[in-house]
């Protein structure tokens, strides 16, 4: 594949790489013109998001399974993603989404089978669907108080000592 580093096999995000893996060609809001909805970038060897959070801040569906990424943080000024595939990469922190302005309008988010070995304190006000199975979890993070709105929660293939951290779930 022409976009991937020479003799590494690893895909290089640099500028306009993205593009082409996006996909869904849809009106933007105001009607004035076109842009693209998804990004579909899987199994590719990526292990470093670059600047493409740049080139991809007006799509609210993200695939970014199977690859190598460790670092996701790049991804916190996406406001208008709704949907988002990380499972299984290397991902050690899940701060990104534990930061109040982060993420506002995602809803379904998949983080399953990563690096990440505490629960974080999950902010996104709209997510109602949660899958962290594979990471072998057993600490919670202190600041966790629940969460209003997730309905579906995959854990499994984790190390909870105890479920009493989902009784602040009311829709769970």
């Amino acid at each position: 594949m022409a976009n991937k580093a020479d003799g590494a096999g690893k895909l290089v995000l640099k500028p306009g790489v993205v593009c082409s893996f996006m996909a869904n060609l849809c009106e933007t809001q105001d009607r004035e013109s076109f842009q693209f909805s998804q990004v579909i970038c899987v199994g590719q060897e990526l292990d470093n998001l670059g600047k493409a959070a740049e080139e991809i801040k007006d799509c609210d569906r993200i695939d970014f399974s199977n690859n190598g990424l460790q670092d996701v943080s790049s991804l916190k000024d996406l406001t208008r993603l709704t949907w988002l595939n990380l499972s299984n990469n290397k991902i050690k922190s899940m701060a990104v989404f534990a930061t109040d302005d982060a993420l506002p309008n995602l809803k379904w988010l998949d983080i399953s089978n990563n690096k990440f070995n505490e629960w974080p304190a999950f902010k996104c006000p709209k997510l109602d669907n949660l899958n962290i199975s594979g990471n072998k979890l057993e600490k919670v993070n202190e600041a966790w108080a629940g969460h209003p709105n997730l309905r579906i929660l995959s854990a499994s293939d984790n190390k909870f000592k105890s479920l009493a951290v989902f009784k602040n779930c009311p829709k769970l």
